[in-house]
């Protein structure tokens, strides 16, 4: 089994459910037949459209007209990647790109998160072998260029990298990427640039403060790892 796991906000966590639970409402109470379709509406279209309704990514039309299904297909081990990809390799250096990004953006401002981040892991759980249900030879079927195999490859080289497999590894990785976003901006911060007029003054300053805030939660989870069993990292009640 292929697991990734995601953090996210209470206010995101919220808006799945209620994607969830309007979904639950519209065939209990009888205003529509589910009619499952490996094509047009599979479980998978609802775990993606699911997670599209916190803005994590966009979502994937269903019932589509034949000819434009085609374009919104839902295959299991292709979104496992796509999710993955998402959560460990997003740009979150440039917030200019994270603008012109319509999920990424609107999550950013809505709920002060983006997708690439801390505490995001991958995770493989083996099958019980022998097993009388299942045939448990390895497979990940994806839906790719034949002759590149390159989803396949991406998922082997992301569950093979300590970075995105391991909590403690995962956050000094992201420790040196906060630390490095930080240089760059020192580097290119000139005198004048907080009285110049710019269309991203603001969100350039509310990108910061994120990027300090996510410095902060790695730098308190590491102190956690760190701290001797039983003891505890919270500061003394006053």
């Amino acid at each position: 089994m292929f697991c990734a796991r995601l953090p996210v906000t209470e206010g995101m966590l919220e808006q799945v459910i209620a994607f969830l639970n309007d979904k639950n409402r519209e065939y209990a109470e009888g205003e529509a037949d589910y009619n499952w379709s490996v094509w047009a509406d599979n479980c998978v279209h609802t775990l993606r459209n699911a997670l599209a309704a916190a803005n994590i990514w966009s979502p994937l039309s269903v019932r589509a007209v034949k000819f434009l299904q085609i374009f919104n297909l839902a295959i299991p081990a292709n979104e496992f990647v796509n999710l993955a990809e998402l959560m460990t390799q997003g740009d979150i250096d440039d917030y200019q790109e994270i603008l012109r990004d319509g999920p990424r953006r609107d999550a950013f401002h809505e709920f002060h998160w983006l997708p690439t981040r801390q505490g995001a892991l991958l995770k493989t759980l083996p099958v019980h072998d022998p097993n009388d249900l299942y045939d448990t030879t390895f497979r990940l079927f994806t839906l790719q260029n034949p002759f590149l195999i390159s989803k396949t490859q991406r998922a082997i080289d992301l569950l093979s990298d300590e970075r995105f497999v391991d909590l403690d590894a995962n956050l000094h990785y992201f420790e040196e990427e906060y630390d490095a976003i930080f240089a760059r901006h020192n580097e290119r911060r000139d005198a004048m640039a907080s009285v110049r007029g710019t269309p991203f003054r603001r969100v350039e300053r509310l990108y910061y403060d994120y990027i300090r805030t996510q410095r902060d939660q790695v730098q308190s989870m590491l102190d956690r790892i760190a701290a001797p069993v039983g003891t505890s990292t919270e500061p003394p009640a006053k």
